[in-house]
């Protein structure tokens, strides 16, 4: 075990290393940020004193040779439009988001594991039918819209919830819906699946033949058993959360890094989109080492070697 984690966390070195490299040559492809900093009527000798000031008349690999070794050693560089260090920057407007993401996953697992089991349990019926029409649709339908019809809805029409803004709970409820609406699907649709195959297993049959309650040979030897897939897309949905924030973020006002992260972009602000990179390659990758150590758990067979 302590074997694989080593291995696993040298891993995620090489994925952090992969993450930045990424990052520092798209960013770097989009332009000269020099262009963006100064006016237009800039002249020719402060655009050079620009340049020198920050490297950016340097090759390209003495660029990323010294991005490097700043990243090593915990430095993440300065914005170049506020001259603040990119790392608190950026876990600044980290905080909210990992909010939105949070509570986006824990509604998806709180309705979407119910609903699929559900969906099983009651495969052929009508209650299945519903069930799977609303996790088709879940899937379906885009971000944004769901966002505006929610706002359209439950902010304009009915006057129920904020619809911009952060403060209260309440301004969480509309966000959050429109985060974990995907997410809910998917879980909802796998834990179907999983769940029909593991109630047509033998040691579920082995289980009801020795009269246990149809609660417990569902939730204890069909569920846990089908639960490994489900934790792993739920692992793999936090991204999808993250990057699904982005736009939610933007609909609703919400001040998280979606917003900071596009406004970095369109700036060329290097340093802090760099960060943003790093800082997410580094939590999923360590969500993923939890998720595979949570196998251990859900099934003793499991073992690493």
């Amino acid at each position: 075990m302590l074997s694989y984690i080593v291995r696993r966390l040298l891993l995620v070195i090489v994925v952090v290393w992969g993450a930045a490299t990424l990052a520092f040559g798209l960013l770097y492809l989009s332009g000269d940020p020099v262009n963006l900093l100064l006016p237009l009527d800039a002249s020719e000798e402060a655009r050079q004193e620009m340049r020198h000031a920050y490297g950016f008349d340097q090759p390209i690999y003495v660029q990323y040779a010294r991005y490097l070794y700043k990243l090593t050693h915990g430095d993440f560089g300065t914005s170049l439009r506020s001259e603040e260090p990119a790392l608190g920057l950026v876990l600044q407007r980290m905080g909210p988001t990992l909010l939105l993401a949070g509570w986006g996953l824990l509604f998806a697992v709180a309705f979407g594991v119910p609903a699929g089991v559900l969906a099983a349990v009651r495969k052929g019926s009508f209650v299945e039918l519903i069930t799977m029409t609303f996790a088709l649709l879940g899937q379906s339908v885009p971000v944004f819209w769901l966002g505006l019809m929610l706002i359209l809805v439950f902010g304009l029409k009915l006057h129920w919830l904020p619809i911009s803004g952060a403060g209260s709970w309440k301004h969480l409820v509309l966000p959050v819906i429109t985060v974990g609406t995907f997410v809910t699907a998917s879980i909802a649709r796998l834990t179907r699946s999983g769940v029909i195959q593991e109630l047509r297993s033998d040691h579920v049959r082995t289980a009801r033949a020795k009269g246990l309650s149809g609660r417990v040979v569902v939730y204890k030897h069909a569920l846990r058993n089908a639960a490994i897939p489900v934790v792993t897309i739920i692992g793999l949905q936090l991204g999808a959360l993250l990057s699904g924030a982005v736009i939610t973020e933007t609909i609703f006002a919400w001040p998280g890094i979606g917003r900071f992260v596009l406004i970095a972009v369109s700036q060329r602000d290097f340093p802090v989109v760099q960060t943003t990179v790093v800082v997410f390659a580094l939590m999923l990758a360590f969500v993923n080492l939890i998720v595979d150590l949570t196998y251990l758990w859900l099934d003793p067979r499991v073992r690493y070697s």
